[in-house]
């Protein structure tokens, strides 16, 4: 296997991949620009969403009305976020139109409620919202910060005609420190996206160019024209195999640097505490570390794609296998998002599993690199095989002209 005509097929091939634009829109345009417009979109739209529904007023039922205190009843009727409703506003019972959204809070006041107050004693109050909703879960915070409010201003009343401070009740404080690094904790809220992000992109990076490499060449009829060159059958593959392995790589990476940016920068200007508590920064070890989880696991879907490519008759049936292989790729790479999953030597030898549980770690500021050794030399492996499957699957002219 001669360097020099590698070297040719693949200038000739980087330079016709370059030249076209869904290679450019997936390892180029969606890295850089569609992950800071995406992410800036979100976290303005979050923020403006969360701040229209807290000033919006949350629709609130108190049955019981006349069993509160006097003073308990005026806070609620005087609330500006509180906005009072009854039953007969409804035309269904109060827990199903409380189900259905039709209101956000329903507060049950006991009889003897307003009696067991003045006599010193404890009582219950029932508050009931829907906390898989949104609405219903900021109106329940609204109504439970007016009661935090009047139980304070019950303790201390009751406080004052003892003759004793609120200090008697609170005899130490609790002051809760964090030690956690910030890497750590950076870790934790950005740990599971990002390795997601950099392997989908990785895969998708090199899909566009795999698919038109081979397949592509089939339809346009110039593959024919290729192989009664001068050059073998190994030198082509290896050729088609760096271009699409350097395009998934340029695509994760950009990935990597526009999402970096993006949740440090644009999120921050939206979110300020998300985005310090997401700033990103990397030092010389992670960058090699992810350089080299990246590189071996590009090659293992360089040489998956490829092969793929070669066995379809058209660049259509290629994206059909393509699609049902993205599947293959994603749910391992979500397993970064599952608690409790650590990373450990049977891990290490599971492609994309073991990429996800690294990247994850090292964004953390933890690198085991026993581990990384580990899967490092195990997806070289499965890269090698598969670059060598490629190759024996090329040179049989039953695959590549398949009828």
């Amino acid at each position: 296997m001669r360097f020099r005509n590698i070297n040719t097929v693949f200038k000739k091939e980087m330079i016709d991949t370059l030249r076209d634009r869904r290679t450019l829109v997936f390892m180029l345009l969606i890295p850089m620009a569609a992950i800071p417009l995406l992410m800036m979109g979100m976290s303005s739209l979050m923020a403006s969403q969360i701040s229209k529904l807290y000033e919006e007023k949350s629709a609130v039922v108190v049955t019981g009305m006349d069993n509160l205190p006097e003073d308990l009843r005026g806070m609620f009727e005087r609330a500006p976020a509180l906005n009072l409703k009854t039953a007969a506003d409804f035309d269904t019972t109060l827990t199903e139109a409380l189900k259905r959204g039709d209101y956000q809070v329903l507060v049950t006041v006991p009889e003897g409620f307003a009696a067991a107050l003045e006599e010193k004693s404890s009582a219950v109050l029932d508050v009931f919202y829907d906390k898989a909703e949104m609405k219903s879960e900021i109106g329940f915070e609204k109504v439970e910060e007016m009661l935090a409010a009047y139980d304070g201003l019950l303790v201390e009343a009751r406080l004052n005609e003892l003759g004793l401070t609120p200090d008697y009740i609170s005899p130490f404080e609790v002051n809760s420190q964090n030690v956690s690094p910030p890497e750590k904790m950076i870790g934790k809220t950005m740990g599971p996206m990002l390795p997601y992000v950099i392997i989908i992109m990785c895969f998708m990076g090199a899909m566009y160019p795999a698919i038109d490499l081979a397949a592509g060449e089939k339809e346009r009829g110039t593959l024919e024209t290729l192989l009664v060159s001068p050059a073998t059958r190994g030198e082509f593959v290896v050729g088609k195999y760096l271009v699409i392995l350097v395009t998934g790589i340029v695509a994760a990476l950009l990935s990597l640097v526009s999402m970096a940016f993006s949740v440090s920068y644009m999120v921050g200007e939206f979110v300020r505490e998300l985005g310090q508590m997401m700033a990103i920064s990397f030092d010389l070890p992670t960058i090699i570390l992810i350089l080299l989880i990246i590189i071996p696991l590009g090659g293992i879907f360089a040489g998956v794609l490829l092969s793929v490519s070669i066995f379809a008759r058209t660049f259509k049936e290629a994206q059909s296998y393509v699609t049902a292989l993205n599947m293959v790729i994603i749910l391992p790479a979500i397993i970064s998002f599952l608690p409790g999953v650590e990373i450990n030597y049977q891990m290490a030898l599971i492609p994309v599993v073991n990429a996800t549980l690294i990247l994850k770690d090292a964004i953390a500021g933890s690198i085991a690199w026993n581990f990384v050794f580990v899967a490092v030399l195990a997806n070289a492996v499965l890269a090698v095989l598969s670059l060598f499957f490629c190759k024996t699957w090329f040179e049989r002219e039953s695959i590549i002209f398949r009828q």
